[in-house]
């Protein structure tokens, strides 16, 4: 019987998603029509703060932030998060404190997508990992939006955790990008979104309560990319303490 409402809720669930991604795409066409990419930020708190929270809303997603730190605005910080579903960036998203405005590292397969590809290739970064010079051009991006006031956020697992192990193997490149411009690193980590989106299989979303954690961040300050192994294991520690609570 959960299978049958699994996949109900996964079909209602994606159905949904596009749906406000729809809308969000008209609204940013307006946007653009009336005021280029000089409004861009203001967009992005709409989409973050409005559509991101209907999104988890309307999904019956309960997304509980818990903030052990008081973000000021006028940071920015290169965010590492967990990843094992297909709903970590919505969660992401509406858990994210008021404080903080950022931008995705993304596939660049993501930007097929009808609509949501539109708005990322605009608003994101995309990077293609085959492509030695699309990964260059990516960090390149990632430093300058870093400079313009706007915070990173990047899966370090590079790809959905599949595994038994609480978080995979993380690549360097958000680590690197924090020491490299003496960023400091935050860590968020989602507890309880893989009960309610099991990666194995497809069609698995059954409505539930995920609990999203922002940790204080940790300094990179006088680091140098000698200390890339010691940052990731900092940062992976920071997660498995939240995960295995």
């Amino acid at each position: 019987m959960k299978k049958i409402a699994s996949i109900f809720f996964s079909l209602y669930a994606g159905t949904l998603f596009m749906c406000w991604i729809f809308v969000a795409f008209l609204v940013y066409l307006f946007v653009l029509l009336f005021h280029g990419k000089k409004k861009d930020r203001e967009f992005l708190n709409f989409l973050y703060r409005r559509i991101g929270k209907a999104i988890v809303h309307t999904m019956f997603l309960k997304v509980t932030p818990v903030y052990h730190f008081s973000f000021k605005s006028n940071k920015t910080y290169v965010i590492v998060s967990n990843h094992q579903t297909a709903m970590d960036i919505p969660a992401n998203v509406a858990s994210s404190p008021k404080a903080i405005l950022f931008k995705f590292l993304g596939k660049k397969e993501a930007a097929k997508v009808p609509f949501f590809g539109f708005l990322i290739e605009r608003l994101c970064i995309l990077v293609d990992r085959k492509s030695e010079a699309s990964r260059k051009d990516s960090f390149f991006r990632m430093r300058d939006e870093l400079l313009n006031g706007y915070s990173i956020i990047i899966y370090p697992e590079g790809t959905r955790n599949r595994s038994e192990a609480p978080v995979k193997d993380f690549y360097d490149g958000a680590f690197r990008l924090a020491i490299e411009t003496q960023s400091d690193l935050l860590v968020t980590t989602l507890v309880g979104i893989r009960a309610i989106n099991p990666p194995e299989g497809v069609l698995t979303y059954f409505p539930g309560e995920v609990i999203a954690h922002w940790d204080a961040p940790i300094s990179t300050l006088g680091m140098t990319l000698e200390d890339i192994p010691r940052l990731k294991e900092m940062a992976k520690q920071v997660m498995l303490s939240r995960l295995q609570a």
